[in-house]
């Protein structure tokens, strides 16, 4: 079994955190003529979301595999 094989959800939720993280940094923000800021601030609590998410998959199939491999 390959190693991306094995990590393929954690390696699809990181990219996913980091393309929301990229749409973020790519719309940018501005001030409109009102004075009030406009963002895509929804995308960096997704980015770290999806992160942790990767995080605990990770850490999950770790450990799965090691268990696996001892017995």
């Amino acid at each position: 079994m390959t190693l991306i094989s094995r990590y393929r959800v954690t390696i699809l939720l990181s990219l996913i955190g980091w393309g929301c993280l990229a749409i973020y940094a790519y719309e940018g923000s501005y001030v409109d003529d009102n004075g009030v800021l406009i963002e895509s601030f929804g995308f960096i609590p997704l980015f770290w979301l999806f992160q942790l998410l990767a995080l605990v998959s990770l850490i999950y199939t770790a450990l799965k595999h090691r268990k696996r491999g001892k017995v």
